[in-house]
């Protein structure tokens, strides 16, 4: 069987199209991504602009034919933080189905965190540790607390990487320094257990992963200790922002979110007391997969 999932994030829109087995194994076949950054509308309009609106229906029409191309039998699309904000979802969503036959719907906070958990614990397994999964998304952050298989918190905070650059340029500060007021404030509202492990997922994790490779010149990147993981972002500050996309082999629409993204888990990292990483790779788009199964 031939499946396809789209995560139309807040920073860029994903899409995988898989071939599942009859034991429930997927191989994939095609990874396409859409750097359109919903965010910087939504965050600063909360609106989607008409232009944004525009590339929005030529990129899924692009989709909706590698569909075809690939004889997917079955597909989802979700759509993240960004749409759950936008004042105009509703047309747009209707727009982006009368053009390319793609129905999105638009998932919770909670309902993300719930896919993810799913690919994680379907690419990795969970054993006794009690695990902090985190998904630092552009419009959000999903925090989430797993032991022997089972959800016992999980929060999804609007904490994501381009919403706070956009909110911390509107208060003429720095992403860290508005992130840094943001845990305080929500201090009581975070998980109050120990942790033996954090697990992390989305776009900036994936970039943290590879950057170990460039940075540090070794492995493995699925796992990112702390000492290491500051090292890296001690090295990124340092760098210029303009050398960075060239230096770290980093695409354009991740230079500025990664900052803000290595601090806030280094933060949680620190303040759980939790000395590993494990970046499995994957997120809603392979949650979304499992969820066809």
């Amino acid at each position: 069987m031939i499946l396809s999932s789209i995560d139309i994030g807040s920073n860029a829109i994903r899409q995988l199209i898989v071939e599942v087995d009859s034991f429930g194994h997927f191989k994939v076949l095609k990874k396409h991504r859409e750097m359109i950054r919903l965010g910087s509308d939504v965050f600063n309009y909360k609106r989607i602009q008409n232009i944004t609106e525009r590339r929005l229906i030529a990129a899924f029409k692009r989709m909706a034919r590698l569909n075809k191309k690939f004889l997917v039998e079955k597909s989802v699309a979700f759509a993240t933080s960004a749409f759950r904000d936008a004042q105009n979802k509703k047309p747009i969503l209707s727009a982006i189905f009368r053009n390319s036959g793609v129905r999105i719907k638009v998932i919770s906070g909670l309902k993300e965190a719930g896919l993810i958990r799913m690919a994680v614990q379907n690419t990795i397994g969970l054993n006794n540790d009690h695990c902090l999964l985190i998904d630092i998304g552009g419009g959000s952050v999903e925090l989430t607390h797993l032991f022997n298989c089972r959800i016992y918190y999980s929060k999804s905070f609007k904490w994501g990487m381009v919403r706070m650059l956009t909110e911390a340029l509107k208060v003429n500060v720095s992403a860290q320094a508005l992130l840094k007021s943001k845990l305080r404030a929500a201090d009581k509202k975070l998980p109050k257990a120990q942790f033996n492990l954090a697990i992390g997922t989305g776009g900036n994790m994936d970039a943290i992963a590879r950057l170990k490779l460039v940075l540090l010149r070794k492995g493995p990147n699925t796992l990112v200790t702390y000492d290491e993981l500051l090292k890296m972002y001690k090295i990124f500050e340092k760098t210029p922002p303009a050398q960075r996309m060239q230096k770290m082999e980093l695409r354009a629409d991740r230079v500025d979110v990664l900052e803000p993204a290595m601090f806030l888990t280094l933060h949680l990292m620190k303040k759980y007391k939790i000395k590993k990483l494990k970046i499995p790779g994957v997120g809603l788009k392979e949650g979304a997969i499992m969820s066809m199964l």
